[in-house]
This record gives structure tokens, C-alpha cells and sequence, in this order.
């Protein structure tokens, strides 16, 4: 079923509640989508968190060095 099809759905039911009702189920779906953007924002990351990963791996070694070494490979 399509999203819209769906959204109209619930819609239609929802205006069968009473006020009550209504306002109980946006209380709580107001509840849902504050631990969706917690649980969103809590699993998104920043590139800049990435700064430094692994560096050391590279602490002791001459980069110059490494570099001459890769070139001769062929």
C-alpha cells in the first residue's frame, strides 16, 4: 500500500476521535518523534570525528622513507 494511501487512513480515523482522544495520540507521537531524533541523531557522526584515526600506526615510521619504498614496488 502506498505511504499516502496509508497516511489517509490513519487521518480518516483519527477524525473519528473525540478531543481527548485527538490530543492523547498527539502527546504521543510527539513522545515518538523525540526518540527517533535522539536515536537519529545519536547514530550520525561528523567526518571530522575521523581526525587522527590510526595515526598511530604511522608514529614511527619515516613517511619520506615509506614513500621511496612504495615507489620502488613495480
Amino acid at each position: 500500500m502506498e505511504t499516502s494511501v496509508r497516511i489517509q487512513n490513519i487521518l480518516s480515523q483519527i477524525n473519528k476521535l473525540d478531543y481527548q482522544s485527538r490530543l492523547s495520540l498527539a502527546e504521543q507521537l510527539n513522545k515518538l518523534l523525540k526518540i527517533s531524533q535522539k536515536e537519529t541523531q545519536s547514530t550520525s557522526h561528523d567526518l571530522t570525528e575521523l581526525n587522527a584515526l590510526g595515526s598511530e600506526i604511522w608514529k614511527n615510521v619515516d613517511i619520506d622513507k615509506y614513500v621511496e619504498q612504495e615507489r620502488e614496488w613495480d
